[in-house]
């Protein structure tokens, strides 16, 4: 009988194993165990009660019949027998009106109308899980030894697979979580990242931190590090401004702490902190998180709560996380209102000056243009022209074609530009690799018509004063004509001479210099660099031989030609290479030396001379300018042959410059574009 007896045990057992298995939603288990022992027990009902040993509740599960709403227990102690039983691993059966009234196992039998019943404790490892109740409500009959035996066969697989799906269950929860926390970040990356406003960036991660920590009170407050200030700048739920909040907390509390410590901290009671400051006398608990940027902090993120030990480590977990994600949407709103307060700044600048500016990006469109560009340029003041293609916006317009020619040449350039009413702008044209072009024009038109306005004068005055050089070369002639002059006599007419003659070529380099202003035109044509140096060395052989002086040339035979007025250039380098026989003493020497480099020619003339100062140097190619010094004495010149070959140079779009010292000689560089 008793084989017969463990048979039938083992069978239902293996039976009812096997159908536990298969079942990993602990909802869905409970029930079925429910309605196994009822099945297994032949009784009338079957009641589930899930165990907390830590929080010390049990709760109603699941029941095979009727329906009980979800109840729990607490709390629960060693001194019930049943408790005592169920931790021990050990069934227990009763009467109801065999219980201590004042016990747990009392107070839920008596809640679930429970009479005559046994109870099955289910644990995993050492941990009660489960207590399995079998009686009969209706017919009040105990619960049979052998219904007894049969339902403790199932205890240790039904307690398996409970902990199966509690494991399964916590599992699914954890991922379940993950995933909300997942989606809530992609949510907060988002709603953050849609905004560049810092008002808002504040105020969406306050919402964000008092919704998932329940808080009643949040605030936030930017954090000054070289300065130690913290500064409330968005709250929620207080009744105080935040201009009394930051009166409040202008010496300490917990915030500044945080702010200065980097470290998060929860105070599950602020009446034991002695840093906390009151701002509301509701709050009980209080948090603060630290807003990070590149190992510093930038803000603080607060929430305070009513109830004691509110928040817990979920919570400071994810503010966390969101602290991180809402210190880089402030520091890029930041930036961001930093930049349109610099270029609200810009514009209000460009508004006032009178100077044009147009700004071109890398595409050839419009970046910026201000209002003096609209007048300058007869542009529709009603219209925006940013964002316009360059050659749309200004198509009317002659600076276009300028443009276009510049731009092709990839370097800084600047020009005078004639706009269609016969203004005059000094333009500058200048590349930048991340940006585009910058254009900058000045109105030049009145400096234009003084300068037109002295040249007629200095052109009409040298003019007129060719005339009485004339009569007075002339009555000079018939004078030494006519007369028989003593050697005295014929000092002071060489005297007179020479004056008559210096005073010519100082007119004559006048004339030049005004009609080389006024905009010469030059024939420019293909010029070969050996022919063009050999003049100039041939026209200046007899000075340099009457001083015992070398010239020494330095050039390939095959360097290309460049592009000029052959009599202009001639007239550049036979004043460069004059001024450097001039002014180097005797038995000096001259070099002059070419190379080709990026399109261009370089010339190279250097002598061993006298050397030029500093201060001359910054004059050196002003009109009428000559070095005053007493080895120069003797030395004739008008002061206006550097000037013009300076203007010269730039006529023909080439560059000049010079190194010298004094006692050590001059070094002039002079750039010309190849044919």
């Amino acid at each position: 009988m008793k084989d017969t007896s463990l048979i039938k045990s083992l069978t239902v057992a293996h039976a009812l194993t096997v159908r536990f298995g298969t079942i990993l939603n602990l909802s869905e288990l409970v029930r079925e165990l429910a309605a196994a022992a009822c099945e297994l027990t032949q009784c009338e009902r079957c009641i589930v009660l899930l165990a907390d040993v830590e929080n010390a509740t049990l709760t109603v599960a699941a029941t095979s019949q009727p329906p009980l709403p979800q109840l729990t227990f607490s709390t629960y102690n060693g001194s019930d027998p049943g408790i005592i039983a169920w931790l021990n691993h050990t069934p227990f059966a009763a009467r109801q009106a065999d219980l201590d009234p004042e016990s747990l196992l009392a107070s839920v039998t008596k809640t679930l109308q429970i009479d005559n019943f046994f109870s099955l404790p289910l644990h995993e490892a050492d941990t009660l899980i489960v207590v399995l109740i079998v009686d009969n409500p209706h017919n009040h009959q105990p619960v049979w030894e052998a219904a007894q035996v049969l339902l403790g066969a199932v205890q240790e697989s039904a307690a398996i697979a409970l902990a199966n799906a509690r494991l399964h269950s916590e599992i699914v929860a954890e991922r379940d979580a993950k995933m909300r926390e997942l989606e809530m970040m992609r949510q907060i990356d988002r709603e953050l990242s849609d905004t560049i406003r810092l008002g808002r960036v504040f105020d969406l991660t306050l919402d964000w931190a008092q919704r998932f920590t329940l808080a009643q009170y949040a605030s936030l407050a930017v954090y000054d590090q070289p300065d130690d200030e913290l500064r409330f700048v968005a709250d929620l739920g207080y009744e105080v401004t935040l201009d009394h909040l930051m009166l409040l907390t202008a010496h300490g509390g917990i915030a500044q702490r945080v702010a200065r410590s980097g470290a998060a901290e929860m105070i599950p009671d602020v009446s034991l902190d002695n840093d906390y400051i009151a701002i509301s006398s509701a709050v009980e608990s209080h948090m603060s998180v630290p807003v990070m940027r590149e190992d510093r902090v930038i803000a603080v993120i607060t929430v305070e709560s009513r109830r004691i030990n509110a928040f817990t480590d979920e919570h400071l977990d994810f503010v966390a996380k969101l602290a991180s994600r809402a210190g880089v949407a402030i520091d890029n709103a930041r930036l961001y209102s930093e930049a349109v307060r610099e270029r609200e700044k810009l514009s209000h600048i460009l508004s006032e000056i009178a100077d044009v500016v147009i700004v071109v990006g890398i595409d050839d469109r419009i970046m910026l243009i201000n209002q003096s560009a609209f007048a300058a340029l007869d542009l529709y003041p009603d219209q925006s022209y940013i964002g316009l293609p360059f050659a749309e916006a200004l198509a009317d317009t002659p600076l276009l074609q300028v443009f276009q020619r510049i731009k092709r040449s990839g370097q800084i350039v600047a020009e005078e530009v004639k706009i269609l009413d016969q203004r005059t702008y000094y333009a500058e044209f200048s590349p930048h690799t991340d940006i585009g072009w910058i254009i900058v024009m000045q109105n030049i038109t009145p400096l234009k018509q003084t300068d037109e306005l002295k040249r007629e004068l200095v052109a009409t005055v040298s003019h007129d004063l060719k005339q009485p050089l004339s009569i007075m070369s002339g009555n000079l002639q018939l004078l030494q004509m006519t007369q028989l002059l003593d050697e005295r006599g014929d000092d002071f007419t060489g005297r007179i001479e020479q004056s008559i003659e210096h005073m010519r070529r100082l007119i004559d380099d006048v004339l030049d210099l005004a009609k080389i202003e006024s905009g010469i035109g030059l024939e420019i044509q293909p010029v070969a660099v050996d022919q063009l140096i050999n003049d100039c060395i041939e026209w200046i052989a007899p000075i340099a031989q009457s001083k015992t002086m070398h010239i020494e040339t330095d050039f390939a035979a095959n360097l290309p030609q460049i592009a000029g007025d052959p009599e202009r250039l001639r007239q550049i380098f036979s004043n460069l290479v004059g001024n450097a026989v001039k002014y180097t003493p005797p038995r000096g020497s001259v070099r002059i030396s070419v190379e080709y480099l990026d399109h261009n020619l370089h010339f190279i003339v250097k002598d061993n001379g006298m050397g030029i100062s500093p201060e001359d140097q910054a004059h050196i190619f002003d009109r009428f300018y000559r070095v005053r010094r007493a080895e120069t004495e003797d030395i004739e010149g008008t002061g206006l042959g550097l000037a013009i070959v300076k203007r010269l140079i730039d006529a023909h779009r080439g560059q000049i410059g010079l190194e010298s010292s004094l006692g050590e000689g001059t070094t002039f560089y002079v750039t010309l574009p190849v044919y």
